[in-house]
């Protein structure tokens, strides 16, 4: 966060003012340096957000229990210093470019905190992190000086909300229930009315792989020549012009063998006769990835009990998406990667022999772990890991 907000003052400053540098040191320490010209960026304060206290993650299905994110509100002091040299209202027009700086940054984008920070996935939390001013009295100001011990200059403060920390507790992901109930029937259904205008009411498979068909349902869906436009969070929109209308109520979307994995929005578009263009409300669609490797795997613990295993996915994964490896309960997050990448690695310390159920999780997505050429529901066993 800090980088962030360096990074855009120091685009600011530098122009109107060149030679100047923004630091991010204590008060104190920046004055000793004797800057000719510049800002200083101090974070002097943290609190806890208590309205993202009990959230949970990211990425977390139900049934699933993991240690709530750390919500993070940090409070920045933003301070100019100028000598005689530089003019004598040098620090009263830097301060006011780093005002208007971050007045135009009321909320930071994910390319404002992945180009700042590479280190960091901050820019992956769902949450846009926003930055507000913070009004300082004179008696605020007073203790706050007093407390950094510094002497007094003029400084403004602002406030960055939300900055959510994700716990390095490990979490537990029960595996999928294959069957409700005796005879398997699931949940009752109840038959209701529909307008007319088009509109996507469900889609039949929620959970999709690439290259398969994405069957979706609902009322006037001919109305025209329909298409499908799929939308992601970070990785954009993808058109679908392979869409079959198989009836007013239903059409078929074939989904492209290189769609990355996760969870997307699914809006169909209509073109009419006449030209003009229908859409309809956007539905969550699930596209899941698949383990290519040769299965089961088979690893060996090392002399500290931890094993690295590598799995081979389709279709690759995005740095920017969240990838985990499920075995049996245990969600691994995956080494980082810096580019699009089919190969994946892992590892798992304090790992205990035996056989696991396998399942890759990118952006809250699960490979398929059902044995679909068995009658009966079962998961399928060569879809493990062993731990030797």
């Amino acid at each position: 966060m800090t980088e962030t907000l360096r990074a855009i003052l120091q685009g600011a400053v530098g122009r109107m003012v060149p030679g100047a540098v923004v630091t991010t040191l204590p008060p104190d320490e920046a004055l000793a340096e004797r800057p000719a010209a510049g800002l200083n960026l101090f974070l002097y304060a943290t609190s806890v957000d208590g309205g993202w206290l009990n959230g949970d993650p990211d990425g977390m299905r139900p049934g699933e229990s993991r240690r709530p994110m750390l919500p993070l509100a940090l409070r920045y002091l933003v301070t100019p210093y100028a000598n005689a040299d530089s003019g004598a209202s040098a620090a009263d027009r830097l301060l006011g470019v780093a005002m208007a700086a971050l007045h135009d940054h009321p909320e930071l984008s994910p390319a404002d905190l992945k180009s700042a920070a590479r280190f960091s996935n901050l820019h992956q939390q769902r949450e846009r992190v926003r930055i507000t001013h913070v009004p300082l009295g004179v008696e605020d100001n007073s203790k706050l000086w007093a407390a950094l011990q510094s002497q007094y200059r003029t400084s403004v403060a602002y406030e960055a909300r939300v900055v959510l920390i994700e716990s390095a507790q490990p979490g537990r992901a029960p595996l999928p229930v294959v069957r409700r109930g005796e005879d398997g029937r699931g949940l009752p259904a109840a038959a209701g009315a529909a307008g007319w205008w088009p509109a996507l009411t469900a889609i039949t498979v929620p959970v999709v792989l690439p290259g398969h068909d994405l069957i979706l349902t609902g009322n006037g869906l001919d109305a025209g020549a329909p298409s499908l436009r799929l939308t992601h969070p970070f990785l954009g929109d993808r058109l679908v012009s392979d869409v079959r209308n198989a009836g007013g109520t239903e059409v078929r979307a074939a989904i492209p063998e290189d769609l990355p994995a996760g969870t997307w929005s699914a809006t169909l578009l209509l073109t009419t006769p006449d030209g003009s263009e229908r859409s309809t409300k956007a539905l969550p669609v699930s596209i899941a990835p698949r383990i290519v490797s040769s299965l089961p795997l088979s690893v060996e613990r090392d002399a500290a009990d931890a094993v690295s295993i590598e799995v081979m996915c389709a279709p690759p994964a995005h740095p920017d998406q969240r990838v985990e490896l499920l075995l049996g309960e245990l969600p691994v997050p995956a080494e980082p990667f810096g580019q699009v990448t089919r190969t994946l690695r892992f590892r798992v310390t304090g790992a205990r022999p035996g056989r696991y159920a396998l399942r890759l999780r990118v952006d809250g997505v699960d490979s398929p772990l059902l044995d679909t050429d068995s009658a009966e529901p079962r998961f399928a066993a060569a879809t493990a890991v062993v731990v030797t």
